[in-house]
């Protein structure tokens, strides 16, 4: 056995670790936040409403960076010890492995079950032939690869996906990224901390088009980069004990919640958003809120909820639509009750196919790919992260 295979089957994917369930709960939250955005997309009159009664269900970009930043703290939580050293290919192998059994069962699951679906619509279309364009082939392949977020620039197929694409690139890096926050600490790694969130601040504040939150193409990393190392960083400095007080939690919480309710300062979000995450770490009212069990709950099944949403969104919400048009002759969009009811059972499905998801594809998918990588490596069995 070579000396990296024998370093490999001595040491576990990852030391055994604290789970950090507020975290869970914070990520449950948010992703239902996602999915409450994408639901009312096909119905105009309800995006309408929403914009001049409740902006605040306008900002789903905002919980993507808090996920990137989550990302980075959880990450060097639980693999700063195995990349502190000098780099081995065994420890990048088994932090590798570990990525791919969490992110890609559900993430290809996801790809096929939008491609069956979408195929009987477009199978004729000379689009989907093409290397470029939403629904082509080209796209397809791309999405697979994880590269569509940052090197296509356009949404296509099961568009949430682009974040996890984009932090794919980070977890590449991230061993190269563990030595450098290390040597971050007291003052130096809270102003880097708050650069990692003035140059996506930066960033949105160039209005770029069509999207100034930019979820396709070079943008992208000027999101995903900053703020996940800005995660790592933020392990570095967390917990800071003034955060236990609740007042700075509802400071932080709420001052959240303004800036997104009016899209003018909504931007601002990003800044705030290392000291809401601080404060959720802390032991004051809102840790408390989010260890509720029905927000871990939510946080258990929430990669599965975000990845399979837009199913949701596209062939059941859209199709309700289009039903009631062609055959009822009523615009379900046009008209605010019959909306809302549309919106909230396509949550409703949305929360149902995402805990189907965990329960049958995620879980299962992943301990079967570390089974497999375990054996074809000739390591010792271990769960992943």
């Amino acid at each position: 056995m070579s000396p990296d295979l024998k370093k490999a089957s001595e040491a576990p994917a990852h030391p055994p670790v604290r789970r950090i369930h507020e975290l869970d709960g914070l990520r449950g939250m948010l992703a239902l936040f996602v999915v409450c955005y994408h639901m009312y997309g096909p119905l105009a009159i309800l995006r309408t409403t929403f914009a001049e009664k409740f902006p605040l269900l306008l900002q789903g970009w905002y919980p993507v960076d808090v996920f990137f930043l989550m990302s980075g703290f959880v990450m060097m939580h639980v693999y700063q010890r195995a990349f502190s050293g000098t780099l081995h290919w065994a420890a990048f192998w088994q932090f590798m492995r570990a990525r791919v059994a969490r992110l890609y069962p559900v993430h290809v699951a996801a790809m096929f079950l939008m491609l069956l679906c979408m195929l009987p619509a477009i199978y004729k279309s000379p689009d989907l032939y093409q290397w470029g364009g939403r629904y082509s082939l080209g796209a397809f392949a791309g999405s697979l690869a994880m590269l569509h977020g940052p090197w296509i620039d356009y949404r296509s197929w099961n568009y949430p996906a682009w974040s996890i694409s984009a932090e794919w690139h980070a977890y590449l890096l991230f061993p190269l990224l563990v030595p450098l926050a290390l040597r971050c600490r007291g003052v130096v790694a809270g102003l880097m901390l708050v650069a990692s969130a003035v140059v996506p601040f930066t960033l949105y504040l160039q209005q770029l088009s069509p999207d100034p939150f930019p979820t396709n193409g070079w943008p992208v990393l000027m999101r995903v980069f900053p703020l996940f190392f800005g995660g790592m960083l933020l392990y570095r400095v967390a917990p800071v004990r003034w955060f236990s007080s609740g007042t700075a939690a509802l400071l932080f919480v709420g001052g959240t919640l303004v800036v997104l309710f009016f899209d003018k300062f909504s931007a601002l979000a990003v800044l705030l958003a290392p000291p809401m995450i601080m404060a959720a770490l802390s032991e004051n009212w809102f840790q408390s809120l989010l260890r509720r069990p029905t927000l871990l709950f939510l946080g258990k099944i929430s990669y599965s909820l975000y990845m399979t949403h837009a199913l949701v969104e596209t062939f059941f919400v859209t199709l309700l639509q289009r039903v009631g048009l062609r055959f009822f002759n009523y615009d379900l969009g046009a008209h605010l009750g019959p909306s809302f009811l549309v919106w909230s059972a396509g949550i409703g499905v949305a929360l149902v196919l995402g805990y189907c998801t965990w329960r049958w594809v995620e879980e299962p998918a992943r301990h079967w790919v570390m089974r497999v990588t375990t054996r074809s490596r000739g390591v010792v069995p271990v769960r992943s992260s």
